[in-house]
């Protein structure tokens, strides 16, 4: 299936434009349809304080809302169109007070593009995390790196492959891109395990798709580093992995290859849980 719709997550920060910048190259390539959103709830103010507030008051911090979200999607717009004609786009304001949240609205789009989370002082509400997203979406996610700026797609993938079902859930979310690649690495870290990168090998060549097989052995070293280090050294530009092998809670808590690679990651990672 090809990729016919991509949303990407736009917070007007300096992390949201590389994202916007990749889903504007995306949309390019595959021909699709580009819909910018932001994503807001109540402010942190009007969480904690708003059983204190007038109305006068709850008005005035939606007017401030309503013109965060104008200036966003003019920015939006502009950046658009500065990537040059042809790319169908539109923007969405969703507005979570009504319960319909970002991870429910990607369900209905081929597949998510966001920056880390950072928003500025007193816009922390705009946006959502992109674990949460790739957790409870349903869709893959593409979580791009800050100042990603390329003229063009790096047409190299690397595959991360662990033999786990996350893994496996990745491999199978990113097909529509991997077909569509110069060139696939897989590596596997460690012991080989079943169903390993040779018979991951096999699969992608049944889809047309020949891939290079790397197999490197676990150092004391983080498994993070060793991944985004072999993605320097074979020039990869984007990484494919499966998202929380482990439970959310225990990585945020202990630390964890999806927690280390969303905060190290100089390349676009696409994560499926």
């Amino acid at each position: 299936m090809a990729i016919r719709s991509i949303i990407v997550a736009y917070s007007g920060t300096a992390s949201g434009s590389g994202a916007l910048h990749l889903a504007t190259l995306m949309a390019r390539k595959y021909d699709a349809h580009l819909t910018g959103v932001v994503s807001h709830g109540p402010s942190l103010m009007e969480s904690r304080y708003r059983r204190y507030m007038g109305q006068q008051v709850l008005d005035l911090l939606k007017s401030r809302d309503s013109a965060t979200v104008a200036e966003m999607r003019e920015a939006f717009m502009a950046k658009v169109n500065e990537s040059g004609p042809g790319i169908r786009a539109s923007f969405l304001d969703l507005d979570t007070h009504s319960g319909f949240s970002l991870a429910d609205c990607v369900r209905t789009y081929d597949i998510a593009v966001m920056g880390r989370r950072a928003a500025r002082a007193g816009e922390e509400h705009f946006g959502a995390p992109p674990q949460t997203i790739a957790l409870e979406g349903g869709r893959p996610v593409i979580l791009v790196p800050e100042g990603y700026d390329l003229p063009q797609i790096n047409e190299h993938a690397l595959v991360a492959w662990d033999g786990q079902r996350a893994s496996a859930r990745a491999l199978a979310d990113a097909m529509h891109i991997l077909e569509t690649k110069a060139r696939v690495t897989i590596l596997t870290i460690g012991a080989p395990v079943a169903g390993g990168g040779d018979s991951v090998a096999d699969y992608l060549a049944h889809h047309g798709i020949t891939a290079e097989h790397l197999v490197q052995e676990r150092r004391s070293g983080a498994v993070s580093q060793s991944i985004l280090d072999t993605c320097r050294s074979v020039g990869a530009g984007l990484l494919v992995m499966g998202a929380w092998g482990h439970s959310p809670l225990r990585e945020a808590l202990f630390g964890g290859v999806t927690v280390d690679i969303m905060a190290e990651a100089h390349v676009p990672v696409l994560m499926s849980h």
